[in-house]
Protein backbone atom coordinates (compact mmCIF):
# COMPACT_ATOMS: atom_id res chain seq x y z
CA UNK A 1 0.00 0.00 0.00
CA UNK A 2 1.40 3.25 -1.08
CA UNK A 3 1.16 6.49 0.82
CA UNK A 4 -0.71 9.33 -0.46
CA UNK A 5 1.23 12.42 -0.59
CA UNK A 6 0.48 16.27 -2.31
CA UNK A 7 3.66 17.72 -3.02
CA UNK A 8 2.33 21.04 -2.50
CA UNK A 9 1.52 20.44 1.58
CA UNK A 10 4.67 19.03 1.79
CA UNK A 11 6.33 21.88 0.47
CA UNK A 12 4.25 24.23 2.32
CA UNK A 13 4.88 22.31 5.85
CA UNK A 14 8.66 22.17 5.59
CA UNK A 15 8.53 25.93 4.57
CA UNK A 16 6.83 26.67 7.62
CA UNK A 17 9.18 24.56 10.07
CA UNK A 18 11.93 26.46 8.45
CA UNK A 19 10.40 29.51 9.69
CA UNK A 20 9.70 28.50 13.15
CA UNK A 21 13.21 27.37 13.93
CA UNK A 22 14.37 30.65 13.11
CA UNK A 23 17.10 29.69 10.76
CA UNK A 24 20.58 31.02 11.18
CA UNK A 25 19.63 33.80 12.78
CA UNK A 26 20.09 32.54 16.31
CA UNK A 27 23.84 30.96 15.80
CA UNK A 28 26.15 29.49 18.66
CA UNK A 29 29.05 30.96 19.89
CA UNK A 30 31.60 28.34 19.02
CA UNK A 31 32.51 26.68 15.46
CA UNK A 32 34.12 23.71 14.21
CA UNK A 33 36.46 24.89 11.72
CA UNK A 34 37.99 22.72 9.22
CA UNK A 35 39.79 23.09 5.82
CA UNK A 36 37.18 20.50 4.53
CA UNK A 37 34.36 22.06 5.61
CA UNK A 38 32.97 25.64 6.06
CA UNK A 39 32.80 26.75 9.45
CA UNK A 40 29.89 24.48 11.76
CA UNK A 41 28.41 27.39 14.43
CA UNK A 42 26.52 24.88 16.37
CA UNK A 43 27.97 24.85 19.23
CA UNK A 44 26.55 26.08 22.52
CA UNK A 45 29.59 24.42 24.87
CA UNK A 46 33.04 25.14 24.08
CA UNK A 47 33.75 21.36 25.27
CA UNK A 48 31.31 19.60 22.45
CA UNK A 49 32.90 21.89 20.50
CA UNK A 50 36.28 20.91 20.99
CA UNK A 51 35.12 16.93 21.00
CA UNK A 52 33.74 17.12 17.58
CA UNK A 53 36.64 19.09 16.08
CA UNK A 54 39.14 16.40 17.46
CA UNK A 55 37.11 14.06 15.37
CA UNK A 56 37.09 16.11 12.64
CA UNK A 57 40.61 16.88 12.24
CA UNK A 58 39.77 20.87 12.48
CA UNK A 59 39.72 23.20 15.46
CA UNK A 60 36.84 24.95 17.81
CA UNK A 61 36.91 28.04 17.14
CA UNK A 62 34.86 31.52 18.68
CA UNK A 63 31.83 32.73 16.47
CA UNK A 64 32.89 36.40 15.86
CA UNK A 65 29.22 37.07 15.42
CA UNK A 66 28.60 35.97 18.96
CA UNK A 67 31.24 35.17 21.48
CA UNK A 68 33.32 37.66 22.98
CA UNK A 69 36.40 36.72 24.41
CA UNK A 70 38.46 39.19 26.35
CA UNK A 71 42.01 39.71 24.53
CA UNK A 72 45.10 38.54 26.55
CA UNK A 73 48.54 38.37 26.58
CA UNK A 74 48.34 35.21 24.57
CA UNK A 75 47.87 33.80 21.51
CA UNK A 76 44.94 31.54 22.41
CA UNK A 77 42.61 31.15 24.87
CA UNK A 78 41.01 28.84 27.01
CA UNK A 79 37.16 29.22 27.32
CA UNK A 80 34.52 27.07 29.53
CA UNK A 81 30.70 26.21 29.34
CA UNK A 82 30.14 28.97 31.57
CA UNK A 83 31.60 31.65 29.65
CA UNK A 84 34.67 32.71 31.66
CA UNK A 85 38.08 32.82 29.36
CA UNK A 86 41.34 32.87 29.35
CA UNK A 87 43.85 34.23 27.03
CA UNK A 88 46.86 33.58 28.00
CA UNK A 89 48.71 30.56 25.94
CA UNK A 90 51.74 31.34 23.86
CA UNK A 91 51.01 27.72 22.30
CA UNK A 92 47.88 25.78 21.08
CA UNK A 93 48.91 22.41 22.75
CA UNK A 94 49.41 24.09 26.47
CA UNK A 95 46.22 25.76 25.61
CA UNK A 96 44.45 22.22 24.79
CA UNK A 97 45.48 20.53 27.64
CA UNK A 98 44.43 22.77 29.92
CA UNK A 99 41.51 23.15 27.86
CA UNK A 100 40.51 19.53 28.50
CA UNK A 101 41.47 19.51 32.22
CA UNK A 102 39.08 22.20 32.69
CA UNK A 103 36.15 20.42 29.94
CA UNK A 104 36.82 23.58 27.98
CA UNK A 105 37.72 24.10 24.47
CA UNK A 106 40.99 26.32 23.14
CA UNK A 107 40.12 28.20 20.80
CA UNK A 108 42.44 31.59 19.07
CA UNK A 109 42.42 34.97 20.87
CA UNK A 110 40.63 37.40 19.34
CA UNK A 111 43.49 40.21 18.84
CA UNK A 112 46.63 37.89 18.20
CA UNK A 113 49.62 39.65 18.54
CA UNK A 114 52.20 39.22 15.96
CA UNK A 115 54.48 37.03 16.87
CA UNK A 116 58.05 38.24 16.12
CA UNK A 117 61.84 37.21 17.24
CA UNK A 118 63.71 38.74 19.77
CA UNK A 119 66.15 41.04 18.99
CA UNK A 120 68.98 40.72 20.89
CA UNK A 121 70.15 44.45 20.88
CA UNK A 122 66.97 45.53 22.59
CA UNK A 123 67.76 47.00 25.88
CA UNK A 124 64.67 45.42 27.51
CA UNK A 125 65.04 41.75 27.67
CA UNK A 126 65.78 41.19 23.94
CA UNK A 127 62.28 42.36 23.04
Amino acid sequence: MRALTIPGVVRLGWAVLLAATGGPAFAAPYCVQSQALPPQCDYYDPSLCQENANRQGGVCAENPQEARLQPGIGQYCVVTAGGASNCSYADRGTCAAEAQRQKGACVEAPAIAPAKAPDPYSAVNGL
